[in-house]
């Protein structure tokens, strides 16, 4: 991975423009948690509605990965979709071995989101299709929500800022993972050569 940012050969103008979309996406994230969609789903829906990627229905491949990729009830009454909302929301605020269910909190769903949103991009459709853009691109989101948010994976991630937030939710992982995505995508060509350049048109 190259570390030239690139910035050089962009106009102030396609840096602004550039900019307002990385802020804009971390803001329909928001939008999409304020609906209901958990922290996959919102930052899919996010970056997709800024970069037109693909049909929006396709969410569903990421709804999987909220809560660190999965969620077992340990009450088969407990219904699972409005309990799950509740939590995501900051209305349900418990140790974890106080609820009833578990989750795996893995990998961060906003993180995994991210990583389809690079495959569907720069992902390859045969097996000698180039892997360096795509893989080059999944370490550096890697990289980044390690140093920006202080981890990867959803538990330690919760730990940090559920605490800190103002309703008791993953808010700032939302916002602050969509804008770690867009980033990376929006500047693919500056960060890895190998990867094609990303038009900041709709």
């Amino acid at each position: 991975m190259t570390n030239d940012t690139g910035v050089g050969s962009h106009t102030s103008a396609e840096l602004r423009q550039r900019e307002a979309k990385i802020q804009d996406a971390g803001r329909k994230a928001l939008e999409y948690k304020e609906k209901g969609f958990h922290c996959s789903e919102s930052v899919f829906l996010a970056i997709n509605d800024t970069l037109k990627i693909t049909d929006p229905c396709m969410v569903k491949i990421v709804t999987g990965f909220h809560g660190g990729g999965g969620t077992h009830r340990l009450d088969p009454d407990l219904d699972l979709t409005p309990f799950l909302a509740d939590v995501a929301a900051g209305r349900i605020v418990a140790e974890p071995d106080e609820l009833p269910m578990i989750q795996v909190q893995h990998l961060c769903g906003a993180l995994a989101a991210s990583i389809v949103c690079v495959g569907l991009l720069h992902g390859r459709c045969s097996p000698e299709d180039d892997l360096t853009c795509v893989d080059e691109l999944c370490y550096e989101l890697h990289r980044r929500f390690n140093e920006d948010l202080g981890s990867n994976e959803c538990h330690a991630l919760r730990e940090i800022w559920v605490p800190q937030s103002e309703d008791q939710s993953c808010a700032h992982v939302y916002r602050k993972g969509t804008r770690i995505a867009l980033e990376v995508i929006l500047s693919a060509h500056e960060l890895v050569p190998e990867c094609p350049p990303m038009s900041l048109e709709p």
